[in-house]
């Protein structure tokens, strides 16, 4: 079964504030549009080979600061309880600090993933319908499974040609910053070992220890940096072809390749 590395959400504050810094910063940022499943809106950066970062934020400033007033009580599992499979996976991100929250493969065998990770005993959501409004009007939809642990990636496919969603034009792919791709998505989990086995039995990765802790983990052209740690989950991204980010883009864990 054959992946690619979609994207990574950034949160952001503001979209309009988050792509004057993105471009302050040397990215060349595409609109994107309005999700139909929750109240959110983005934009993307995109790399050469498609994937790219997609930066989002609220459509309403007020919902996000009710999103972490609500976390921070008792009836919060309740909320998620009672919400969408697609609300349950992202309003976790949208209450809580701005930065890398979560990311995404790509492939074109969504139900076969879904029938042999349940095979396999891993509990998981999906595949349900998503889509968004682009600035012109066209609706965009794809499909997407959610694993019940964060720190694995959700996975899409898409029903609406990829090319509508991901600009294949080179200019929107070309940044004035020299950034080429993201060399390595950061993803923090509790257990170490079992997220290491998880990617292995998932995706059939390979796993290299780190001497300074943590693991490295490649699959396909996918690069994964594990980190022991709360909360789970998404939480740094290293962009290749650049040699240092402005303050305001590296406070959202969005790093240039050592």
């Amino acid at each position: 079964m054959r992946y690619a590395l979609d994207h990574v959400v950034v949160v952001v504050g503001s979209l309009a504030g988050a792509t004057v810094d993105f471009r302050a910063a040397g990215f060349t940022v595409t609109p994107g549009g309005r999700h139909d499943a929750m109240q959110t809106e983005n934009a993307l950066v995109v790399f050469e080979d498609g994937s790219y970062l997609e930066l989002l934020a609220a459509c309403d400033g007020e919902m996000r600061d009710s999103l972490r007033e609500l976390s921070a009580t008792s009836r919060w599992a309740e909320h998620l309880h009672s919400a969408s499979a697609v609300a349950r996976r992202f309003l976790p991100s949208l209450a809580g600090p701005d930065g890398v929250a979560d990311w995404a493969l790509r492939t074109s065998h969504l139900d076969r993933l879904a029938d042999e990770s349940r095979h396999r005993g891993y509990a998981l959501t999906g595949p349900v319908a998503a889509g968004r409004e682009q600035p012109d009007g066209e609706q965009l939809e794809w499909r997407m499974l959610f694993p019940a642990e964060r720190w694995l990636p959700f996975v899409l496919s898409d029903r609406t040609p990829v090319e509508r969603r991901i600009p294949a034009d080179p200019a929107a792919r070309r940044h004035a910053n020299g950034a080429t791709g993201i060399a390595c998505v950061q993803v923090r989990a509790p257990g170490l070992v079992s997220a290491a086995m998880g990617y292995v039995d998932h995706f059939d990765a390979r796993l290299t220890p780190r001497h300074s802790g943590g693991a490295d983990v490649a699959f396909e052209d996918v690069r994964v940096r594990l980190l022991e740690g709360e909360p789970a989950g998404a939480c740094g991204v290293v962009i290749a072809g650049v040699e240092a980010l402005p303050v305001g883009v590296a406070l959202l864990e969005v790093a240039p390749e050592p």
